[in-house]
Formats: structure tokens, C-alpha cells, sequence
């Protein structure tokens, strides 16, 4: 397989299915390069500057162009960032906000909408890439995330039986983890894993958990026994979601920097 080469920022924003010729290829042919991603000098600060407070927040198109000045202000740090989503969507906000977030000194990263409905897990994970979704050691960037989830109008297990959701699930993080060198982080919330997944969860899977509550939530989907992001609020204080880091300042840098970085939780 060919070496990966990062691949943060897409071609111009379109709800429109991508054709022709992809990021990838583009990277790999040189037209683009690292220094695309764009990010100012308070972002490429050392990665203790994103630990402060430990708190971050997700957002995605509903939320349009963020004021990232502000975020900081109120006691952001990070921001996962929508992508994309199945194999055709990407969201046309992801530039400004992607791009925002890293100039104004957050730790960004993409995420990705899963669609078991809508194309194997291969085919999402190289959309992903190709739309967003990489990571690089660089200490700006977050693994990327895959967002697992009901979605309205569609049956909830999306069709699939449970052995089929899991294997599904497990070939989308083989499939990144064979493109990064890392597997992705799972964001689910426990009602949905728990009777679409049942009791399993992939190796080595940071957990991005869902759970609009006061206190940290002591019961978990599937076999995780602890979470890296708690989605505590989606009523501020921040724009999208309020989103809490578990730990410490040294075990955020691990987690956004170390291709060898192990989940605390599975």
C-alpha cells in the first residue's frame, strides 16, 4: 500500500457527490502539500496550549461559520469538525471550520457520518480521507472520528443484524487504522450501541460518548469500561456540542500526537 499522505482540506464545498479527480491524487502528484492546511501561528503552538480547561466542542453545517474567536474566548481547546457523510456527502461549512479552528489555536480534526445504509466501509473510510478526515502527528490534528448513530427516516439498526453492524464497524476502522496507523474514534451513545452493536466494541477504539448529563456517565455502550470525550451539552456553552477531555494535559498530547496511542477504555 502506498504510504499515506495527509489529507485535511478538499476541493471547494459542494453538497454535490465528488467526481473527478480526487485528493489523493493530488497530494500524491505534489499540486498540494501540507502547507494547505492553512493554520496561523497561534495554532502551530506547542500541543500544552490545547490541554487548558480540557473542553472542546463538535460541530457540523448546522452550525454555519463559527466564531472561533469566541470559542476561545468562552474555554475551548478542540473541535471535531463534520466531513462528511455516507459516500457522497461533504459538508459544505468544512473549510471555514476546520480551517477557523486551527487559526484560532484549537486542536481540529474531521469526522465522518457513518452510513452502513449507503456503501461498504472501505468506500466511506477513503471518502472520508479523501474529505477531510486524515491525521498527522503534527500536534494540531485529532485522530479522525466516525459518528455512529440512528439517523431519521431509516430504520434504526440501518437494516443490518448485529453481527453484520459489527463487522461493518469493524471494517471501517480496519480500513482507517491500514490508511493512518491508527484506529478512529467511535462517537455513539449507549441506547444506540447497545441494541444495535450489543456487547462488543473494536480494539483499541477511543470512546466518544454521548450523554447529556451533569455528572460523567458511569454506565458505557458495548465493552468500553471508560471514555477519552464526553458530549456533555448541546446547549452551549460552545457552538454544536460541549464536549469534556477525561484526563490530563500530557494524556491530550498523547492522544492527538502518538501513532501508538492506547484507548483507555478497550
Amino acid at each position: 500500500m502506498p504510504p499515506y499522505r495527509p489529507r485535511h482540506l478538499t476541493p471547494p464545498p459542494s453538497s454535490e457527490p465528488v467526481t473527478g479527480t480526487s485528493r489523493r491524487s493530488l497530494l500524491r502528484g505534489g499540486v498540494l502539500g501540507a502547507a494547505a492546511v492553512g493554520t496561523g501561528a497561534a495554532a502551530l503552538a506547542a500541543p500544552a496550549a490545547y490541554a487548558a480547561g480540557f473542553y472542546g466542542q463538535d460541530v457540523s453545517g448546522w452550525q454555519g461559520q463559527v466564531n472561533w474567536a469566541d470559542q476561545v474566548s468562552l474555554g475551548s481547546r478542540f473541535a471535531y469538525v463534520k466531513a462528511t457523510e455516507g459516500r457522497t456527502y461533504r459538508s459544505p461549512d468544512f473549510n471555514q471550520q476546520y480551517i477557523g479552528a486551527g487559526d484560532a489555536g484549537l486542536a481540529r480534526g474531521g469526522y465522518h457520518f457513518a452510513r452502513p445504509d449507503s456503501g461498504g466501509p472501505e468506500e466511506q473510510v477513503e471518502f472520508f480521507l479523501d474529505n477531510g478526515g486524515g491525521w498527522t502527528s503534527d500536534g494540531i490534528t485529532l485522530p479522525g472520528m466516525v459518528d455512529f448513530e440512528a439517523y431519521s427516516g431509516l430504520p434504526r439498526d440501518y437494516g443490518l443484524s448485529q453481527q453484520e453492524m459489527r463487522d461493518w464497524i469493524y471494517g471501517f476502522s480496519s480500513a482507517y487504522l491500514a490508511e493512518i496507523g491508527r484506529r478512529p474514534v467511535i462517537y455513539t451513545g449507549v441506547n444506540w450501541w447497545n441494541d444495535v452493536v450489543g456487547d462488543w466494541a473494536p480494539v483499541n477504539s477511543p470512546l466518544f460518548v454521548a450523554s447529556y448529563r451533569d455528572d460523567p456517565p458511569s454506565t458505557l455502550p458495548g465493552r468500553w469500561w471508560a471514555w477519552e470525550l464526553w458530549q456533555y451539552s448541546a446547549s452551549g456553552p460552545f457552538a454544536g456540542d460541549s464536549v469534556k477531555w477525561h484526563g490530563s494535559e500530557s494524556e491530550f498530547e498523547a492522544f492527538i500526537t502518538d501513532p501508538d496511542y492506547h484507548a483507555r477504555g478497550i
